[in-house]
């Protein structure tokens, strides 16, 4: 029972494939031939299963799924060949044929309900049985059918619909989707109309007595500068409709490139396509408001031998003579020759191109002409590029088959080598490489990878699905890379076969012989420039001691060598894991306060990837930076490390884009700026070594001296101070901190006796302590590199304004000004502060004190910048550490 029940099923199953193949394209058509097929599969299915029932004395009712089936689809008619089942040997006719006729009427009735077509759904579950039971029900009149049969009988009937109903479903989504993915891969998006894709194959299927006309949007390229690419991609949609306005049903019009356009002409006379083609272009046309548009077109008639690729290279050169020729019309070219032309020099044309070049300079036109020169030396090639090496990155010059708007498209040097595929040895030797099918796709792939990751966007003009082979050769000098030309074709088949690799091996040479000299000079240009540049990196950065120099020095470097309009140096934060603006070029001040966290816009991009990260296009980016505070187009972004630590990020910004040379030589840059920055962090651990050495001095002589605890500290700070809003250079501010610390060095030469002395001192030991401020000078000359400035103020700290101060009784601006500086903060701290034999003054006080004092013995003009420059309350103790803050002394 079960194998019958499995074998029933393997049946229908069969049958269920066999009819969802006889749909094989999308819409599904149901012409009478495709009707009668489906109709006899359904009558041989009927038949069959009717057989198998007899052998297997099994009374499964299946041949009457396929009667059903047909008559749902199709109609009555359709289904009565399946009464033929009555006449087979074995059974009862007269049974079978009122089942038959049963499930006809049945399924006649529910037809309007039931589609085919769709899948199987709820409306099936009630719809199918009856079917099936009208057919029961009428075999019924010469034999009831029995309860525990009729059940499992109509299940497996509606199983066995349900199936079928699915095979085919299932065969028509399949087509659907086939058919949506090649409209899609054959169509153009934005005008609609077939691709160069569908163009490719539809003319290879040309016939004698066809037309081809191709026609190219007048100085396009102004639409788009002047209106903006908007206004340029409604121009081809409006162009795009007048073509197919204008043909005839049986004509076809193609977009075959950026403002290229094609149309096929079935069975035409010349006279009418050469009408065809004038209502086309004056269709085209485009009047204000608009902006003024016209077209040039070339028209060639398909020969009786003629090759489709050679008919659409007469109709391209059909279109060059009109554009030549003033553009806005249509010239018919000429017809092909009967007779082939004798044999000649494949070389013959490209050499006669290249001898024309001239050999110190290429504009458009040239490279154009080289570029087509070699296309031409290659058999079967539809379209191609060249490639030449500017400022690091190889740059499109020239292309054919594609749009214009590719030219001047750059590819890194580590995607042009993933294009080419072949190792190092074949890429510096010029091997030529062919890639077909899947490889262009992978090779495609990988290239783009790349190139994103170089911060270079691929252009979407690239139709690099539409390359089904491809040849590329390294064009090389003297062991130098120094162009790459692409041949290209967009139909199917292996052309480029050992014969065409080698006549695309000697056109790279004929172009090496053209491009030689401007490469070596190229070459020399650039050595000359890293050379040059080294040495103004290394000269501006030499002398920069801290951080603010060296970011000044690396801003003042960007500009000059890499044309800044902007530039920013991110240094890194360890405490919060930000990327802090320190030095800014050309930025808004506002942007000091911007950090960046991990992993937030390319400077960490570029962090991750420890190498320049260049973006060509910041606004098309959406890793760029904001940019309300961005100047330009391009970015470059290097970062730098000491070793493993990073240091932070320098930015540049500008206009043009960023070449492969401009990298390296923020390479270059980035380097020097580190080995600066750890020159400057050396210098400065240093200094902070040494001020805290002279401030262990300080509080020596404190601990030693009646001064209170902090006494140094507090005078450095307020002399700084001082200092700072009197103007005093960095090198001054630090001879005043260093003096300010040492100032009572010469007091270790007093005896405890004389400096610890409670009471009044005598005559010799005021001669004695007088002597402190010269001992104190000698002994600070023994210090390597304290500044003299700092020496002046050691010795001359207790001369007075009016003269009567020691050792020298100096007067007035002969006083040192650091000296008198001082004075005027010692006398304030020692009058603020508590010592063993008096109490702490006032602030009030203190003050009341120095005015008093001012043109005695202190310096008039610098008490008035002290006492400004005074914070605090005016009574109580006076806390300098505290009410001043510290002066930034790192440019000292």
């Amino acid at each position: 029972m079960l194998i019958t029940l499995l074998s029933d099923l393997g049946l229908t199953a069969l049958f269920a494939f066999a009819l969802s193949q006889t749909y094989q394209v999308w819409p599904p058509t149901h012409a009478l031939p495709e009707r009668l097929l489906r109709a006899a599969l359904a009558l041989c299915a009927a038949l069959i299963l009717a057989l198998h029932e007899q052998a297997s004395g099994q009374a499964s009712g299946l041949s009457l799924v396929a009667v059903a089936l047909v008559t749902l689809r199709y109609g009555p008619l359709y289904g009565l060949p399946g009464l033929l089942v009555a006449l087979l040997p074995g059974v009862d006719p007269d049974r079978v044929a009122l089942q038959t006729a049963g499930v006809l009427l049945m399924a006649t009735v529910l037809r309007p309900v039931v589609r085919v077509d769709l899948p199987p759904g709820a409306r099936l579950l009630w719809t199918a049985p009856l079917i099936f039971l009208g057919g029961h029900l009428a075999g019924a009149v010469t034999a009831p059918p029995r309860m525990a049969e009729l059940l499992p009988g109509l299940t497996l009937q509606c199983a066995a619909l349900a199936l079928i109903m699915a095979a085919v479903h299932s065969r028509l989504k399949i087509l659907s989707a086939s058919y949506t993915y090649r409209e899609q891969a054959y169509t153009d998006a934005l005008t609609g109309l077939p691709n160069r894709r569908q163009f490719a194959d539809d003319l290879g299927r040309i016939e004698h007595g066809d037309h081809l006309l191709v026609l190219d949007l007048d100085h396009f390229k102004r639409v788009n500068d002047r209106h903006g690419h908007a206004e340029g991609d409604a121009t081809l949609q409006r162009v795009a409709a007048a073509l197919r306005a204008t043909l005839r049903s049986q004509d076809t019009a193609y977009r075959i490139g950026g403002e290229e356009f094609a149309a096929l002409l079935p069975r035409t006379s010349p006279d009418e396509a050469r009408l065809i083609a004038e209502r086309c272009r004056d269709a085209a046309r485009q009047h204000p408001p608009h902006p003024p548009l016209t077209l040039s077109g070339g028209l060639a008639r398909h020969g009786l031998r003629d090759d489709p690729v050679t008919t659409h290279h007469r109709a391209d050169d059909a279109l060059y003579a009109a554009k030549e020729a003033g553009r806005n019309r249509v010239l018919i070219a000429p017809p092909a020759r009967a007779v082939p032309a004798a044999p000649r020099d494949p070389w013959q044309v490209l050499r006669g191109t290249l001898g024309s070049l001239p050999d110190q300079e290429f504009g458009p036109n040239e490279w154009s002409a080289l570029l087509r020169a070699a296309c031409e030396s290659v058999p079967d090639v539809q379209g191609g590029s060249l490639y030449v090496p500017e400022k690091g990155d190889f740059v499109m010059r020239a292309q054919i088959g594609f749009d214009d708007t590719l030219l001047g498209d750059r590819c890194p040097p580590a995607a042009q080598r993933a294009w080419y595929t072949l190792n190092e040895t074949d890429w510096v030797s010029g091997q030529p490489r062919v890639l077909r099918g899947y490889a262009v796709e992978t090779a495609a792939q990988r290239t783009t990878e790349l190139a994103w990751s170089d911060g270079v966007q691929v252009n979407g003009a690239w139709r690099l699905q539409d390359i089904r082979e491809t040849l590329g050769v390294p064009v090389t000098d003297d062991g130098h890379v120094i162009a790459f030309l692409n041949l290209d074709r967009f139909t199917a088949g292996a052309a480029f076969d050992a014969a065409a690799q080698e006549l695309a091996s000697d056109a790279a040479t004929q172009i090496a012989r053209i491009l030689a000299g401007r490469a070596r000079r190229a070459r020399e240009q650039r050595r000359t420039r890293e050379l040059e540049a080294l040495v103004q990196i290394t000269g501006a950065l030499r002398d920069a001691r801290d951080m603010a120099g060296v970011t000044a020095a690396m801003n003042s470097m960007s500009h000059v060598l890499l044309e800044a309009r902007q530039a920013v140096y991110l240094q890194y934060d360890p405490a919060s894991d930000t990327l802090a603006a320190t030095g800014l070029y050309g930025f808004p001040e506002a942007i000091r306060e911007t950090r960046l966290p991990r992993g937030q816009g390319l400077s960490w991009m570029a962090v991750k990837a420890r190498d320049v990260i260049r973006v060509n296009d910041l606004h098309a980016d959406r890793h760029a930076p904001n940019l309300l505070t961005v100047n330009g187009q391009a970015g470059l972004f290097a970062p730098m490390f000491s070793h493993d630590r990073l240091l932070g990020v320098m930015v540049v910004i500008r206009d043009a884009p960023f070449g492969e040379d401009d990298a390296q030589l923020a390479r270059t840059l980035a380097a020097q700026s580190v080995t600066a920055t750890e020159r400057a962090e050396r210098i400065q651990a240093i200094q902070d070594g040494r001020e805290g050495i002279l401030i262990a001095l300080g509080r020596a002589l404190e601990a030693r001296d009646f001064e209170t605890h902090g006494h140094t500290a507090r005078v450095v700070n307020l002399a700084l101070t001082v200092g700072q809003a009197m103007g005093l250079s960095g090198a001054h501010l630090a001879a005043l901190r260093d003096g300010a610390y040492l100032h009572d060095l010469g007091k270790v030469q007093i005896p405890d006796a004389v400096l610890l002395k409670p009471g009044p001192l005598d005559d010799a030991e005021w001669t004695l302590m007088r002597a402190h401020s010269l001992a104190g000078e000698d002994l600070a000359r023994h210090i390597p590199g304290l500044n003299p400035q700092a020496l002046k103020l050691i010795r001359h700290h207790h001369e007075r304004w009016d003269g009567g101060g020691y050792p020298d009784g100096l007067r007035g601006t002969a006083i040192p000004l650091l000296a008198r500086i001082f004075s005027v903060c010692d006398v304030f701290d020692a009058l603020t502060s508590s010592r063993p034999y008096k109490h702490a003054w006032s602030v009030e006080e203190a003050v009341n004190e120095l005015r008093r004092e001012a043109g005695h013995s202190l310096d008039p003009e610098v008490v008035e910048v002290f006492l400004d420059h005074l914070p605090g309350p005016p009574d109580g103790p006076w806390h300098a550490e505290s009410a001043l803050p510290r002066p930034d002394v790192t440019d000292m």
